[in-house]
């Protein structure tokens, strides 16, 4: 499977990294700082031939560039919709050419879609699978991450952990992890914190129902 990403800034590298262990993936970096409004972009036809194209853009003219020429079969694009651009344009642009599209504020939220199970196995909500003694994380699997990392960041960490604390500490781990995730009050952070603590829960609750069998 071939992975496009669409880098701006520290946003995609860190993506690249992960996917690239798994998939065949390519970049194209824009400039951190752009200009309010681009009449123009060129975007290399190895990223719009992939199978899958990530934009980190968070910029409309280029957004709608990529959804305009993409072959991809899928369009992700990340960021909140006033930098994405207009959801119902880019809908109606995506539903015209058959592409399908999927925009999220950050990547812990994306959800599986149907027909890309091969990358969704891998990389979206964040999923943990554990291994519990004594009331101790003995041992923390990835069996899903989040595409910048940041859950494989969470597990290396919280082996060790005793399993009354562990939830919390995924919030935790996952804001001090270069996230790409917005900071502040009303950050998109809080909300990656949230979906790692969440998988976490979920992670232990499956290793005691196991155990109890």
């Amino acid at each position: 499977m071939k992975i496009g990403i669409i880098a701006r800034g520290r946003h995609g590298p860190l993506t690249a990294r992960m996917m690239s262990e798994y998939f065949e993936v390519s970049v194209f970096e824009l400039p951190e700082e752009l200009p309010v409004l681009i009449e123009d972009i060129e975007l290399p036809e190895n990223i719009l031939n992939s199978d899958i194209i990530i934009s980190y853009a968070a910029h409309p003219d280029v957004n709608i560039r990529v959804v305009e020429g993409a072959k991809a079969r899928l369009v992700i694009l990340t960021g909140k919709s006033g930098k994405t651009g207009s959801r119902a344009q880019l809908k109606a642009i995506a539903e015209e050419r058959g592409v399908r599209l999927l925009m999220v504020d950050i990547c812990c939220v994306a959800s599986e879609i149907e027909g890309f199970e091969e990358f969704f196995n891998r990389f979206g909500k964040p999923e943990f699978e554990v291994k519990i003694r004594n009331g101790v994380l003995e041992d923390v699997k990835v069996t899903r991450c989040a595409f910048c990392g940041a859950t494989c960041f969470v597990a290396e960490r919280l082996k060790g952990a005793i399993i009354e604390d562990a939830p919390r500490l995924a919030g935790y781990y996952t804001q001090i992890y270069p996230c790409l995730a917005s900071r502040g009050i009303k950050g998109g952070i809080h909300l990656a914190a949230e979906m790692h603590k969440i998988a976490m829960e979920r992670a232990i609750k499956a290793a005691k129902d196991i155990k109890d069998k």
